[in-house]
């Protein structure tokens, strides 16, 4: 009794306790700042930027300016005419594209999956090998690929899939081509990890209970997979509402999406107003894109799971 009495420090217990309480103060206080630093970044360069836009949106346009106010007439005007139909554009290309993207990469993603030792990381590494180079200089290729005269019209022409010159450049269909051809490996890489993640004897076990491929497709692959395609869905559909570069490059005049709207609004006609309530509905799309995937991952628990 005696050697712990004096082993304790000065004070005894309570100037201990004292002591823990302290150090866990300082430490949450560290964290406190430690989380603050990344707030405030976001705060700075993502929601106030994002806040004076939605303000803007219901301002007076002036030349190169915008005079605080209130009306919906910039919301009128972006929601008629030409701007109405780059909008339902860009909304159909984002929401077909990012399908395609999903259907064509769900097959390969399986693949990759079942692959074993260096196998998968070649195969893996031969989807990503596109992410090694620009992706300007990926989207360029394409306008070498779709010109007349081209690769894509010399080998259409050969397997008589297409007779004549191909006038596929600086159309919509250049631009939704280029969109799945740039997020497609994108789409590839959360459903090889989820489906990683799927136990192979799962399959054994629902094949030696009798159902068929698609059964086990259906019944287990497909909602175990639930959380990759959400993922694939976001990280495609999303950037393709504001994608810029594919359009300007392969869509000429006759793909435009909302993006390049936007842009002219703000770079070259200088009408703040109108490209901030623009940028507003394009948020209001991802947000509708992203309560859609929540409500299918019961609220992204099965993505962070």
């Amino acid at each position: 009794m005696s050697a712990v009495l004096f082993n304790q420090p000065a004070g005894g217990p309570s100037r201990a306790a004292g002591g823990h309480e302290a150090h866990r103060s300082r430490t949450r206080a560290t964290d406190q700042i430690f989380a603050a630093i990344p707030a405030l970044w976001l705060f700075v360069f993502f929601i106030a930027p994002l806040g004076f836009t939605v303000v803007f949106s219901f301002g007076h346009a002036t030349f190169g300016g915008v005079t605080p106010g209130f009306t919906l007439d910039n919301y009128a005007a972006a929601l008629s005419g030409f701007y109405l139909d780059s909008f339902l554009r860009t909304i159909r290309f984002a929401v077909t594209g990012s399908a395609l993207c999903i259907l064509v990469a769900f097959p390969v993603a399986y693949f990759i999956a079942r692959l074993t030792g260096r196998l998968r990381t070649i195969a893996l590494v031969l989807v990503l090998v596109p992410y090694f180079t620009s992706f300007l200089i990926r989207v360029m290729s394409w306008q070498i690929l779709l010109a007349r005269g081209g690769p894509v019209e010399v080998v259409l022409n050969f397997l008589h899939l297409h007779a004549g010159p191909l006038d596929v450049l600086d159309t919509q269909t250049a631009v939704f081509i280029g969109l799945v051809y740039a997020y497609l490996p994108i789409a590839v890489v959360p459903l090889y990890v989820v489906l990683t993640r799927i136990p192979v004897t799962l399959n054994e076990a629902s094949r030696d209970l009798g159902a068929s491929r698609s059964q086990t497709f259906a019944h287990l692959v497909l909602p175990l997979a639930r959380p990759g395609i959400a993922t694939a869905v976001l990280l495609t559909a999303v950037p393709m509402l504001g994608e810029l570069v594919i359009p300007s490059l392969l869509g000429g005049d006759k793909g435009v999406l909302i993006g390049q709207s936007i842009s002219t609004q703000y770079i070259e006609s200088q009408n703040y107003a109108l490209g901030s309530a623009m940028a507003v509905l394009v948020l209001i799309a991802i947000a509708v894109i992203v309560a859609v995937v929540a409500r299918l991952t019961r609220g992204f628990a099965e993505v962070t799971a």
